[in-house]
C-alpha cells in the first residue's frame, strides 16, 4: 500500500557547518538506525567531521534524514562539492510511490546549493550509483522545482576511489 502524499509533512530541514555544530554532529553520530533497514551499513561508523556541511529532516525536534556535502580533493576538482551525499530518510519518511523530488528534497538541494556558495565552492554535484532512468527523472524533476539546472553525465564517474566498483555512479 502506498503511503498518503503528506506522509512527508510536516518535516523541516536546516543545513549547517560541520565546524559551526559538532553537538548536531555528536546526535548523527548516536543516531539510532531500524537494524532492519538494508541500508544500515551505509551509514555506520560516518566520521561527520570529514563533511563540510550536513543537512537534517526534523520533525517534532526528532532526526528523520539527513545528508552531508563532501568535498574529496582527490577524486573531485578544486572548486567541486558533492551535495545529498550520504542521504538518508528514516523509513517514516520513506514511501513507495514514485513522486521525483519531494518538497523535502528540494528545500535541502536549495540550502546545500547555498551552502556550496557560502564555501566557495562554484560547482556542485549529485550522484547515484544505481537507476540511471530514476536519476535521470530526479534531477529534471529537481531542475524544474528548483529552477537550478543541471549537466547530467552519459556515463559513471568515479566519484571515490576507481578501483572500487560501487565508487563509479551516475553524475549531475
Amino acid at each position: 500500500m502506498l503511503k498518503p502524499l503528506d506522509s512527508h509533512k510536516p518535516v523541516t530541514v536546516s543545513t549547517v557547518m560541520t565546524t559551526d555544530r559538532p553537538d548536531i554532529l555528536r546526535v548523527l553520530k548516536n543516531f539510532a538506525f531500524n537494524e532492519s533497514d538494508k541500508l544500515v551499513s551505509n551509514y555506520r561508523n560516518i566520521n561527520w567531521f570529514d563533511f563540510e556541511a550536513v543537512s537534517l529532516y526534523r520533525r517534532n525536534r526528532k532526526i528523520v534524514g539527513f545528508s552531508s556535502m563532501s568535498h574529496r580533493t582527490d577524486h573531485y576538482s578544486e572548486d567541486e562539492i558533492r551535495i545529498l551525499n550520504r542521504y538518508y530518510e528514516a523509513p517514516e519518511m520513506r514511501r513507495t510511490s514514485k513522486v521525483f523530488a519531494d518538497d523535502h528534497v528540494c528545500m535541502m538541494v536549495k540550502q546545500q546549493l547555498k551552502m556550496a556558495k557560502k564555501l566557495g565552492y562554484g560547482k556542485a554535484f549529485i550522484s547515484r550509483q544505481r537507476s540511471p532512468n530514476y536519476f535521470k527523472k530526479f534531477v529534471r524533476t529537481l531542475a524544474e522545482k528548483t529552477g537550478q539546472q543541471w549537466v547530467i553525465e552519459k556515463d559513471k564517474v568515479a566519484v571515490c576511489d576507481p578501483n572500487i566498483q560501487d565508487c563509479w555512479q551516475y553524475k549531475a
